[in-house]
Formats: structure tokens, sequence, C-alpha cells
């Protein structure tokens, strides 16, 4: 028995050095396996120092029958613990000890990953169903920066089982998760994230979750955001106004259009720019009055962004409010006109785009040169064949695609 007990501490000083010198690896493995297992883990651990402890005991003299039979009672009970862990707690271990990641290693794996798909049309995730797995797996690390790499990763990947797991990460206790989880669903257009993201909407607190589902629900385009977003046009913040206001412009509809109308004047100067660009691109006749009458707004950021968009309504009732925006003190403002008067194919600006090609502004110069051949005039044939020889390269360049497009 003494020698048995001698032979017992021998393993048991082993394992304790061995636990010693693997410290780092010891800490990774117990952070990888969830906490039911961790304590039947643990209690494996345990058996082993208290088997030991019994067998110096027995070894250290002579006891009762009745406290001989409690030793070896106690001896069997942990030795049926420590099978109970062998069991159980290697299962989740055991499958795949050869390949068993840190949160460290698997965060640098997943890294390379990324690296290796710049550039390249074909992700390395996408291509392989290995590295597919090893992310989806790693979303239940827990270590946020690993889920949230892992969710970044599986963005290229359209299966269900990526998509479903995803959406389990919106409700992670990291912003940081949710964030990249709901721009991946986004980006890989999940079917079934619209009521999941929507819903998290509602109740999440973090104004930069709500701004990415609201981007996503964007990229979704699926009609049932439209409700939650109008209202996310009345939230405390900003992001999240001109998130809701970007996202209802790619879902577009005629409540939509009322929407924004409404909200327009009662808007912060940034989210009114938004609103504007999204009225424009929305293509609406409905809101050429009132980006008309931004047109005379005090902000020339707001001005442009109302000539800007007053081109894509090809409203002629626009042509006049445009043509006065020429003489705009702002030459961002008279750029935006000039190109918008090109696309309207306006006779009445040729004149006034005439006088800006004898202007020192390049970018105007190209601008009205653009106009003028799209609204492809003889009138203009003359001063261009002079702009020829302008100085600046591009706009001899702009100025031959012009004359081409008139074709005398």
């Amino acid at each position: 028995m003494q020698s048995i007990a001698a032979l017992y501490a021998v393993f048991i000083a082993i394992f304790t050095l061995s636990l010693q010198s693997k410290r780092d690896n010891t800490n990774s493995i117990a952070n990888r396996i969830k906490p039911p297992l961790k304590i039947v883990s643990y209690t494996a651990a345990g058996t082993i120092y208290f088997n030991g402890l019994i067998l110096i005991v027995f070894s250290l003299g002579s006891f009762s029958e009745t406290k001989m039979k409690i030793l070896l009672l106690s001896f069997l009970v942990s030795m049926v613990l420590s099978l109970v862990a062998i069991v159980y707690s290697p299962m989740n271990l055991l499958s795949n000890v050869s390949g068993l990641k840190t949160s460290s290693d698997k965060f640098s794996y997943i890294s390379n990953l990324l690296r290796e798909q710049e550039g390249n049309p074909v992700s390395s995730v996408k291509q392989s169903e290995k590295n597919t797995q090893f992310c989806i797996r790693a979303l239940d690390d827990e270590n946020p920066e690993v889920r949230t790499i892992a969710a970044k990763a599986l963005r290229q990947v359209r299966s269900q089982r990526a998509e479903e797991a995803l959406l389990g990460l919106l409700e992670d206790n990291n912003s940081g998760v949710r964030i990249t989880a709901a721009r991946a669903l986004g980006r890989i257009g999940a079917e079934n994230a619209a009521v999941p993201l929507i819903k998290q909407l509602t109740v999440d607190k973090d104004p930069g979750f709500r701004a990415c589902a609201i981007e996503s629900l964007g990229d979704l385009k699926d009609k049932r955001a439209i409700e939650p977003l109008i209202k996310s046009l009345e939230n405390k913040v900003p992001e999240v106004r001109l998130a809701a206001a970007r996202s209802l412009e790619v879902l577009g509809d005629e409540k939509v259009e009322e929407a924004l109308i409404v909200k327009l004047d009662k808007s912060s100067p940034e989210l009114q720019k938004q609103i504007v660009l999204a009225l424009g691109n929305l293509g609406s006749k409905k809101a050429t009055g009132v980006l008309i009458h931004k047109l005379r707004h005090k902000d020339p950021e707001l001005r442009k962004c109302a000539a800007e968009s007053l081109g894509k309504l090809e409203d002629p009732e626009s042509v006049d409010p445009l043509l006065k925006c020429l003489g705009d003190t702002n030459p961002e403002v008279r750029n935006a006109a000039a190109y918008s008067l090109g696309v309207l194919r306006a006779d009445k600006a040729i004149d006034a785009l005439l006088g800006i090609l004898a202007e020192k502004d390049s970018e105007l110069q190209i601008t009205a040169v653009y106009a003028l051949g799209n609204i492809g005039s003889r009138k203009a044939v003359d001063s261009l064949l002079e702009t020829l020889n302008d100085s600046n390269p591009w706009v001899r360049r702009y100025t031959a695609d012009a004359l081409a497009k008139i074709g005398d």
C-alpha cells in the first residue's frame, strides 16, 4: 500500500509541475469549455488529488473495519465522479484535440483568413467549409474580440447555419459583437434577419447598434422595416436619424416620400441634407417645391444638395430656380446647379453656361462643358472649339467629349 501511495504521490507531483508549466494553455482550455462542463472538469482534477490523499492516509497506519469501509467508499465515489468527468467533460474537448485553439489562436487564425481575402474575389471563409465551420464555432468563444472577428469573417458566407449563428449574436452582451453581427446579416442579405433586427431595434439602448441595424434593414430592402424606420427619424441620436433617412431612401415608396417631406423642415441641417438627397434619389416630383425652397437656405451645403436633387427629379419647374443658382456666391452650389441644368437639357441655360467657360475655376468649367454637351445645342460649338485650347488637359478632354455629343 505504501508503494502504491508513493507512486501516486510521484504522479501528483508530475501532474502539478505540468499544470504549472502549462498554466496559460490550461486556462485557455478552461475558457474553451462552457460553464457546466467546467464544473465537471474541475471535479475530475479534484478527484485525482482526493484519491491520492486517500492512498496516503491508507499508508500511514491501520484502521478499523468501519473506517476502512468509509475510506474505500469515498475512494469509490471519487472514482465514479472521475469517470463521469471523463465521459462528459472531454466530449466537447476531445472531438477537436488536435485542432484545439485558444482565444488568441482563434483570433490570429481568423485575422489571417481576412487578410488572405483582401484583393481576392473569393474569400477563404466562403471557399472552405472547414473555415466556415471554424468561424461559426468561434462565435461561442468567451472573448468578445473573437466573436466580433468571426462575425466579420462570416459576412461572405451565405448559409442557413451561419445566418442562425449570427442572429443569435444580436442579443450578445457586447455591443461591438452585436454591431458586427447586424452588419454581417445585412451584407449577406439574410432573409430571416428583418424581424429580429426590427425587434432588437426597439429594445437595444446602444445608438451605435441601432444605426447599424437600420443600415442593415435598408440593405435587406424589407418593406416591413418602413414603419420602424420612419419612427427612427424622431430618435434623439443624430446618427440614428441619419441612418434612418438613408435606409428609407432605399425602401422608398409614396409613404416614405411623404414622411421625409413632412420631416424636412423639422430637422437639423445635417438631417435636412440627407433627406434632400434621399428625395432626389427617390425621384418623386412631389418634392420639387420643397427642394426649390431649399435653394434659398442660408447653408450653402444644403443649397448644393437641393440643386443636385432637383436635377434627378427632371422636373422643368426647377429650371428657372437653378438658373438663379448659377449666380450663387458659393462655387459648389453653382457647380451643382450647372450639372443639374445639363441633366435637364435646359436650353434657357446655354448663355449662362457659356459665361462660365471664361472663368478660371477648372471644376466649374468642366461642369459647364458637360452641361453644354448634354444640352446639345450648336450655339455652343464656337465657344467649345476655343475651349479646346485651354491649358487644363481635363477641360480639353471634356470639351472634346461635349463636341462629340453635339455632333456638329
